[in-house]
């Protein structure tokens, strides 16, 4: 019901009697707004005031009556303006004119005798509820899936969202059409079997609430849903049907997962942060969380200026990825990674633009990939790859994730180096400051001992019969000038006073030089020296320096060795970017828990100091700085009784 009325009291008084008469009321306060409401709303009876602003009651009702649309409302007026009798109220064909002033009992009573007095309208609406078109129409708009079914399991009813998922019947509800073939799946990833769908349980009587399954959409992406269905019966309680509501819960789930994937990395870093596999265990870590089946952990080899691998992850039953030794910066997925020092999504690894090796493309299932740089400070230092076999679009909230975990793996790697360096400075300190001490009170108190001895003799001793004394002196005075000239070029090396001269040189022809230097101390000894050179073998360096290292080496190698045993040397050139030199020994060997310290100065294995081997204990401290200097590597691995190893490694430039 529309009520015009200007007077707000009267207003309230009016539409408070027309709402306890069980009707909506729309209420107007000028004869405009009425016009406007009636052609709107199309009411049942129009109840207006005579006096009113803009249209005043007659000319809202010679508005009313001229409009086709609504010329049939019945109307009711109310008057303090004109008598009852006024031809112009009859010229209006109102039901009635309630005159003012009026009782609540009296408007109730007339408006009650209209309101039943009103013909029930013959139109029908356009669009009623059980009209197909507007249940269809109604179902697709919703995000959720629907569908129905009746008492045999056919699929009665089925909105767009749900249209991919089932198709004829019951039991092919996890089979659509060819275009999207979804496999229902527990949330574990085995197959529901038939029963187990929703509306089978729903059909069985049972009330399903929020059932989690698992699909795969065209391209192999993972999908959570959580699934209502209930039964539907009729006047009788009998099961005619069932209905399934399905809702995607995928955004939920993933952000679930990436907290569990966040937690399980913090626990490793936690409970395995001195473990030589930690990073394995990382990499795992994130593949079991994340469903992937293969992660690898890159890191810059400094020595190379390369991507040399530090860890991987592959999934039960996989075959591992076949790829190179090491990736240049700006090469390959990990090598973009490196360059751009920004993550990398691969959603295709058989598009035109992939970064990824054709060879690994080729030799692989896999169909998406993606790479993160891992940070250490203001520099990349490693690179984190992943592959899948599900296509992976660029995703804000992995993005954030993977970003994370790179963070977190820097920060490891820069603190337990920090620490490892740390805990090798101070025993080294000590150490160093221990051995300079014996290495010069050594040759000091024979220095000292000697010539007390020489003060002591009768001034009649003649010079010859204290040459031995004096030869004693001499002989240690020239072990320390000797060692006091090691120490300082060993520091001046350390601290890069001592400049490098950098040019090209022929390792292989250097090596061969020292070789035949040493014929001499080889003969004695009758040690055979075998060496495996390339014919040339030419590398950025300085020629002096590096002569020391292979000098040193070899030397302690002849000295530590047998008589009659025999010195392997070989020269070999790894992937055209290392020079790679490496000697072995059959000698005495040096204890573990020695090995880590021989690269210092001054330390001397016992199996040296107790068997009365001469040397100062800096030619393999001397060594690495050189090597070090050289962007290189140096190793040694023994075996007590058994020989030495010593592999140096050396960039064959140093661009």
């Amino acid at each position: 019901m529309v009520v015009a009325e200007d007077n707000p009291d009267h207003q309230r008084v009016i539409a408070e009697v027309v709402r306890r008469l069980g009707h909506e009321v729309v209420v107007a306060g000028d004869g405009r707004e009425a016009l406007r409401a009636v052609l709107d709303r199309r009411p049942d009876l129009l109840v207006a005031d005579i006096d009113m602003p803009h249209l005043d009651g007659l000319e809202l009702c010679r508005a009313v009556r001229d409009d086709q649309r609504v010329a049939a409302t019945p109307v009711v007026l109310i008057t303090a303006y004109l008598l009852p009798g006024d031809p112009r109220l009859a010229a209006t064909g109102a039901l009635a004119v309630i005159g003012k002033p009026f009782g609540v009992p009296e408007l109730t009573a007339a408006l009650r005798t209209h309101l039943d007095a009103v013909p029930t309208r013959a139109a029908e609406p356009d669009i009623v509820p059980s009209d197909p078109a507007f249940l269809e129409a109604l179902l697709d708009c919703l995000e959720a899936g629907v569908a129905a079914c009746d008492r045999h399991g056919r699929v009665v009813l089925v909105n767009q969202a749900m249209r991919m998922f089932t198709t004829d019947g019951v039991g092919d509800v996890p089979e659509a059409p060819d275009d999207h073939r979804f496999a229902i799946l527990r949330e574990d990833g085995t197959p529901l079997r038939t029963h187990e769908r929703a509306l089978s349980r729903a059909l069985a009587g049972e009330h399903v609430k929020q059932a989690e399954v698992l699909a795969h959409d065209d391209s192999g992406r993972p999908r959570w849903f959580a699934v209502n269905a209930t039964p539907v019966r009729d006047k009788d309680g009998t099961i005619s049907g069932a209905v399934s509501a399905m809702h995607d819960v995928t955004t939920q789930h993933r952000t679930q997962q990436y907290q569990d994937c966040e937690n399980q990395v913090l626990k490793v870093l936690a409970d395995f942060q001195d473990a030589s596999d930690a990073a394995d265990r990382i990499l795992c870590a994130i593949g079991e969380t994340l469903g992937w089946p293969y992660l690898r952990l890159w890191l810059v080899d400094e020595i190379t200026d390369l991507l040399r691998p530090a860890g991987c992850y592959t999934a039960p039953g996989e075959c591992p990825l076949p790829t190179p030794v090491s990736f240049a910066r700006g090469v390959g997925l990990a090598g973009r990674c490196w360059e751009r020092a920004e993550l990398i999504w691969v959603p295709d690894l058989h598009s035109p633009e992939s970064p990824v090796l054709p060879t690994m493309v080729s030799e692989s299932a896999f169909t998406a990939a993606g790479a993160v740089p891992v940070h250490g400070g203001d520099r990349v230092i490693g690179v984190m790859t992943f592959f899948t076999y599900a296509r992976q679009e660029p995703d804000p909230a992995l993005a954030v994730l993977l970003t994370g975990l790179a963070a977190l793996i820097g920060t490891f790697l820069e603190q337990r180096r920090a620490e490892v360096l740390a805990l090798h400075l101070a025993a080294a300190t000590d150490e160093y400051i221990s051995l300079v001490g014996h290495e010069l009170r050594t040759p000091l108190t024979s220095i000292g001992a000697y010539v007390d001895l020489i003060a002591e003799s009768p001034d009649d001793v003649l010079l010859g019969e204290v040459r031995e004394l004096l030869d004693v002196v001499q002989r240690n005075n020239a072990r320390l000038r000797d060692l006091v000239e090691k120490l300082l070029d060993l520091a001046a090396l350390e601290s890069g006073h001592a400049r490098l001269v950098i040019e090209p040189v022929d390792l292989a022809e250097v090596v061969a030089g020292v070789i035949e230097a040493q014929t001499a101390s080889t003969q004695h000894r009758r040690i055979t020296v075998e060496a495996e050179l390339p014919p040339e073998l030419v590398v950025d360096g300085d020629g002096g320096r590096l002569r020391q290292v292979v000098d040193a080496l070899l030397s302690n190698a002849i000295k530590f060795s047998r008589p009659d045993s025999t010195v392997t040397v070989s020269l070999d050139d790894e992937h055209g970017e290392l020079a790679v030199l490496t000697i072995v020994d059959q000698g005495l060997g040096v204890a573990p828990s020695e090995q880590a310290r021989l690269f210092r100065r001054l330390y001397r294995g016992g199996n040296a100091r107790h068997t009365g081997i001469p040397g100062a204990g800096l030619g393999l401290a001397l060594s690495r700085v050189v090597v070090e200097r050289h962007r290189g590597s140096i190793t040694l691995s023994s075996q007590e009784q058994a020989g030495t190893k010593v592999v140096v490694r050396l960039p064959r430039t140093q661009d």
